[in-house]
């Protein structure tokens, strides 16, 4: 028997006041500043193979006339970083691309200073697209006097392209620059254009505006970066027409239909574009090849101030250094995913080619494609179909921007022309029929890809292109199709497969009948039964081709039979014709997509269906409903909006305002359902949003990919949970606004008919649709290809912007190429303003302001004080490496005894003294130097305010390291964003909590020493929350009554953490109990009078990625503080909700783990198969992982639920792609292969002994079983 565990030590005492009440004191919050990748914490030095850094090594030419293969060579290591991440590679890159990261160059922030200007990329947007410069701020040579006015920069020889001087392209740029509207700002900017230096009125003699559109149009650069060949042209591509009963010996021998124009740029050309640019500021940050990136994390949890140093001060004796941790695989972009790492294994395996240098890198360009259809205008039917290219080796940090105009605009697709109908008339003297218009449409856009694909890309796909790259170094580029990112409807356009047929899923042959089993182990099996481009499936798609064109309808089972099995349709893809014979099967790179299969897909058709249940409940729970998310407090820049309409109406909505929803909802919809309901939808909000958040983390690592397995497993699990026990239980109808969208589709449908407008019944049907089956394919996915945010659509969505603003500069005639040549136009204009000296008045404006509005929010300008500090001024951006800013105003300072006199009766100012002499000697002297019994006023008594004057801030502005490396800033604003995070230091009772929360009140300084006076939360102990009981972390402020509190005090501004989202327990109302009347301690502007307080608040872990990852633990910018890798996965686990201990019958595979660790397993539904049948679809509301002590009692008994319900067709606006997700009814008799939906506990085994995590094994056994959710609330256990 292991010997039991020791004692952890008790905490020391807390620091008290003269007074004997505790006073909290946080941990010392030592924010670690990315300032440099080269550092590396001394403990893992010895831990780590070290390489010499990169070079170029000239090597002679080999003398063997053969091709010879590429040389095997040991893989290549970077120095591990300060966060302990570092690069393996496969051979030795001629340049690191991350060697010049600095900083300034990882903030994101727009409050934070950014690189010098010397060291960015002029600004590269135009005005009237985006008006802002995406980074860099202003140089001294370009900055703002006081009056608002340019200082002149000295004008720099540059080269103006098609222009004969810097006169004629400032006009022109202008032109370009500024948007249709006149304005006093467009009129400032022609002023200042005619007065910078330069600028001559002579050098416009015969210039004129439509000489200079020529030049542009026809404009070649002499470095071949902007040429004839990579512009726009128009080709056109020729469909084959069917018709039934029309025999002809072959298919070329049919008749083709001629679609002429369309607008499009050759793939080559785009790729040398952007490959050879010498201009381009992001030409030495090309990840040429591929690595795997790793982490070593932290081998214990530390507390901060005892963080190693940088590896430059020395190492620690090898004898002294802790057991080195296993490094753990990180996925953050393209260039580290393992789509790429096989797709290089696979060109280095290749022979080499004759007469190319042995140290020539052979390397991939990975293409990333997005194409979707928009509408260009509000009215009328104007719309675009552009296909956008992107380029993966570049970080996502930079191609995700719209304003760096990293997208490639490939062609517009057009749509098939009337005209085909009348051609059609003509060869065969009939219509065409509804299937083969459909052939045509469907036949078009696969022969534009044809027409992309072309002759000169594929050489260039098989044998690679000399190139010599923007850096100088002269490779053999290899150019792959990645990913291809598009909504449903488009995918199966890609594929060429039926929509929401059979088998409606593009990547595997999952049917529709078997997709409300999604996430049980029968699905895992069938998902290994992918889509496979065979040479069977190309022979069936031409027999069926043969068939259609031998006279057979297009809809009979001559041409069916051959294409049913997997719902394909008789169109061949041209990725299929280019790509197949190259071993490549292109259904791989159909990337799921987050916000259309689940923010606008399964969360948007779950929100719908918990509005119809409150509809059903009645009208007083909607409107509570809609009154709570009113009051809902806003979070961030944008992040969390107020909303302002009631939520339940869903009017013109946007992918961005369910995530809100998501985000917000669980406390807005606590206790509106009946108890037993009302718990099964906290459970599945909690699931979905834990899902959600992990689904968009920007940085993976292997153990959140876990989590991120398991937490899929569980959120499928909550859904037919929700869809079995809970909607059986409300007889729903149609919302209004459903039942008005439904009148008016059939009217459009058939004008002569007049359907009901009386509201329907309808079902949930999430869990029968093709977008809830596509959520099971996002871990492997992104262990595939990297984070959803490589190829997530809305990056795609967000370059239509572009196009719809050069659309309002066409004629909206034949406006395609129009665009086209416009976004020609705007990429040369860019380059060559990257080269000129020149800033226009309006992006100098527009540069200061972007980088002052993160801090603007309760500031006022004015003008300078006489020793010029700025009074009330809106503050500079902050430096990045400082953990804090407050301006240095002495504007608003008030007399300490005079105030304290004026809020003599205020509850908030009790102590206030005392609390902050504590404070400021503990600031100097060190709390290690406090005595037990807290500071006595012989020590207090040296502390001397000068003037006794305190001078009050609107804001302070913290900046912090994220979990994925970056350099962030939140704005704390005690009137609008007031809730801080702060380091626990576990002095008090919850020693789980690493965190403590705080309301700023107001922020002080005194003779320049910091300090922010606040009111303490304290966890609600009585409240079971956490990722293992399925709730948010509830607060309550700390009661002012009890004689042994103190609820107020100061804090360092340096121990701040970050910003961090509180949401009201809007059913726990509000109380007067913990405080007395205050205007001082409740200056919240929402939060009502000044006499009561929220009883609790909910921690949101969802309200941001780095705060998620701050609770789930493991952030790599975190290093290991607050939880560690260890905590976080046990944050996997959910612990079982029953009033009855259950047996501790531990399954054979999982009980070996578990009794390594001294605990003990609980299969959780083992006893249950005995009595119930084994293929039914029963999903009890057992967890997908349970506990029980080694006594454990007998369990409760399993609840009968009935699998099998009709579901209704449902053809509201909510769910689906204009009714793609609808479904029909499904047969309430059909018996599916399942297995027990809840016998999962075996996966999550697999998941343990495979990767050597222990997720899924919990440390915590004392009344697992006992549901203390509610207990709290004088409910009894369910």
């Amino acid at each position: 028997m292991p010997p039991s565990p020791a004692l952890p030590e008790p905490s020391p005492p807390a620091p008290s006041t003269r007074s004997g009440r505790r006073v909290r004191v946080p941990k010392i919050w030592d924010d670690f500043v990315p300032s440099s990748r080269s550092g590396l914490p001394s403990q893992y030095t010895a831990n780590v193979v070290r390489s010499a850094p990169p070079h170029h090594v000239d090597v002679p030419p080999s003398r063997d006339p053969s091709p010879p293969l590429a040389p095997a060579e040991a893989a290549w290591k970077t120095e591990p970083d300060g966060f302990g991440v570092y690069r393996e590679y496969a051979r030795r890159p001629h340049r690191d691309p991350e060697a010049h990261i600095t900083l300034e160059s990882v903030c994101d922030a727009t409050g934070l200073e950014k690189p010098a200007a010397q060291d960015t990329p002029k600004y590269t947007s135009i005005a009237w697209i985006d008006r802002t410069r995406p980074s860099g701020t202003l140089s001294p040579s370009s900055s703002f006097a006081c009056d608002g006015s340019q200082e002149k920069p000295a004008p720099t020889d540059a080269d103006y392209g098609p222009f004969a001087n810097a006169t004629q392209f400032r006009l022109v740029d202008h032109f370009y620059g500024r948007s249709d509207t006149n304005s006093l700002d467009a009129l400032d900017d022609i002023i200042s254009v005619v007065q910078s230096p330069g600028f001559t009125t002579a050098d416009l003699a015969g210039f004129s505006a439509k000489k200079a559109e020529h030049a542009l149009d026809v404009w070649a650069s002499p470095s071949g970066v902007f040429s004839a060949e990579d512009g726009w042209q128009r080709s056109s591509v020729h469909i084959p027409l069917p018709r039934t009963h029309a025999k002809y010996p072959s298919e070329a021998e049919a008749p083709k239909f001629t679609v002429p124009g369309v607008v499009h740029r050759r793939l080559l050309p785009i790729i040398k574009l952007a490959v050879q640019d010498p201009d381009s500021h992001l030409k030495h940050i090309y990840h040429w090849l591929a690595h795997r990136r790793y982490w070593i994390p932290p081998s214990a949890q530390r507390s901060p101030e005892t963080e190693p140093t940088s590896s430059t001060s020395g190492s620690t004796p090898d004898s002294q250094l802790p057991d080195a941790p296993s490094p753990i695989r990180i996925y953050t972009d393209c260039y580290n995913s393992n789509a790429m790492l096989e797709a290089e294994a696979e060109i280095r395996q290749r022979p080499r080619v004759s007469g190319d240098a042995p140290d020539m890198e052979y390397v991939t360009l990975p293409m990333l494609l997005w194409s979707d259809a928009t509408q260009l205008s509000n009215f009328g039917s104007a719309a675009l179909w552009p296909i956008y290219l992107y380029f993966g080796n570049l970080s996502k940090y930079f191609r995700g921007r719209p304003t760096e105009f990293m997208a490639h605009h490939l062609a517009y697709i057009p749509g098939l022309p009337d005209a085909i109908k009348d051609f059609y008339m003509g060869m065969y003297g009939k219509a065409p029929s509804a299937d083969e218009l459909k052939f045509c449409k469907h036949e078009l856009f696969q022969q534009i890809w044809l027409l992309l694909l072309d002759a000169d890309f594929m050489h260039a796909y098989e044998h690679g292109i000399v190139l010599t790259c923007g850096d100088g170094i002269v490779r053999r580029v290899f150019p792959r199709i990645f990913t291809y990112s598009a909504d449903y409807p488009e995918k199966v356009l890609i594929a060429a497969l039926r929509p929401l047929a059979q088998c409606l899923c593009p990547r595997c042959l999952t049917t529709k009948d078997q997709v409300a089993d999604t996430g049980t182990k029968t699905d895992d099996r069938r998902r290994t039964h992918i889509r496979q481009d065979t040479m069977a499936l190309q022979a069936n798609i031409k027999r069926a081709r043969k068939n259609i064109f031998k006279g057979f309808s297009i809809a009979g089972q001559r041409v069916k039979s051959w294409l049913d099995p997997e719902s394909l349709t008789p169109i061949q893809s041209a990725f299929s014709v280019r790509l197949s014979a190259h071993g490549v099967n292109f259904y791989d790179m159909l990337a799921p997509d987050l916000m259309h299969e689940f923010e606008l897909g399964v969360w948007k058709g779950v929100f719908t269906h918990l509005m119809r249940m409150l509809a059903e409940k009645g009208g007083e729970a909607v409107e509570e409903f809609n009154s709570r998310m009113r009051r809902m407090p806003t979070f961030g820049r944008d992040r969390i909006r107020r909303f302002w309409h009631d939520v339940s109406s869903r009017k013109r909505l946007a992918a961005h305002d369910y995530e809100a929803f998501l985000i917000t909802i669980m406390p807005a919809y606590e206790g509106l359902l009946d108890l037993p309901d009302d718990q099964t939808v906290a459970d599945l909000l909690f699931e979905l949003a834990n899902w959600h958040a992990l689904a968009k983390l920007r940085l993976h690592t292997e153990v959140t990919l876990d989590i991120f397995r398991v937490a899929t497993k569980q959120m499928y699990k909550a859904i037919r949970t929700f869809a079995q026990q809970t909607c059986p239980r409300y007889q729903t109808k149609e919302l209004p606004s459903e039942a008005t969208a439904r009148v008016r589709r059939a009217k459009t449908m058939n004008a002569h008919t007049q359907p009901s407008s009386a509201r329907k019944p309808i079902a949930f049907n999430v869990h029968h649709t093709y977008k809830f089956h596509s959520l099971g394919d996002y871990p492997d996915y992104i262990e595939r290809s990297g984070p959803a945010d490589n190829y997530n659509t809305q990056v795609g969505e967000l370059e239509h912007r572009h196009v719809k603003r050069f659309y309002a500069r066409t004629n909206r005639v034949a406006y395609e190429m129009q665009i086209a040549r416009k976004e020609r136009k705007r990429s040369l204009l860019a380059s060559i303003r990257a080269k000129d000296s020149f800033w226009p008045l309006s992006a100098l404006k527009q540069d200061k302001k972007r980088s002052r509005i993160a801090s603007a929010e309760a500031h006022s300008r004015s003008q300078l004080s006489s020793s010029g500090t700025p009074l009330g001024g809106v503050p500079e951006p902050s430096p990045p490496s400082e953990h804090y800013d407050i301006e240095k105003s002495q504007r608003d300072g008030f007399h300490i005894w005079s105030w304290l006199e004026d809020h003599e009766a205020d509850a908030a100012t009790k102590d206030f003294m005392d609390l902050l002499h504590d404070h400021l000697v503990r600031r100097f002297v060190g709390s290690d130097a406090e005595p037990e019994d807290g500071f006595s006023e012989q020590h207090t008594s040296g502390i001397q305010i000068l003037n006794d004057r305190l001078y009050r801030h609107s804001t302070i502005r913290i900046n912090y390291t994220t979990y994925d490396m970056r350099r962030e800033q939140d704005t704390i604003n005690p009137r609008t964003h007031a809730d801080i995070t702060l380091l626990a230091s576990h002095t008090d009772d919850d020693h789980d909590a690493p965190f403590w929360y705080a309301r700023v009140l107001s922020i002080f300084h005194a003779h320049r020493v910091n300090f922010v006076w606040v009111r303490w939360f304290e966890r609600d102990l009585a409240y079971s929350s956490g990722f293992q009981h399925r709730r948010l972390p509830r607060l309550q402020f700390m009661d002012a009554n009890d004689p042994d509190n103190i609820p107020f005090g100061f804090v360092d501004p340096d121990d701040i953490i970050q910003l961090t989202y509180l949401i009201p327990a809007f059913e726990h109302g509000g109380t007067t109990d913990l405080l007395g009347p205050s205007k001082l301690a409740r200056r919240i502007k929402d939060d009502g009078d000044d006499d009561d307080d929220w009883r609790y608040f909910y921690v949101c872990m969802w309200a941001n990625r780095d705060i998620y990852m701050r609770h789930l633990g493991g952030g790599i910018g975190h290093r290991g503080v607050g939880v560690s890798v260890e905590d976080s996965r046990r944050h996997a686990v959910r612990l079982s909700r029953r009033g009855r201990a259950r047996k501790s019958q531990p399954g054979a595979r999982v009980a070996n783990i578990a009794q390594s660790l001294g605990q003990y397993y609980c299969d959780s539904d083992s006893d249950w198969d005995s009595d119930s049948d084994s293929d039914s679809d029963s999903d009890s509301d057992s967890d997908v992982v349970s506990y029980a002590s080694a006594s454990g009692s007998e369990r409760g008994e399993r609840p009968e639920v009935d699998a099998d319900e009709d579901v209704v067709s449902n053809d509201s606006e909510g769910e689906g792609e204009a009714g793609d997700e609808t479904q029909n009814e499904i047969d309430a008799e059909h018996e599916s292969e399942r297995e027990d939906i809840d016998d999962i506990d075996d996966e999550v085994a697999d998941t343990i002994e495979g990767d050597g995590h222990e997720i899924g094994v919990s440390e915590e056994l004392d009344d697992c079983f006992v549901d203390t959710v509610y207990a709290a609330e004088g409910f009894a256990p369910l």
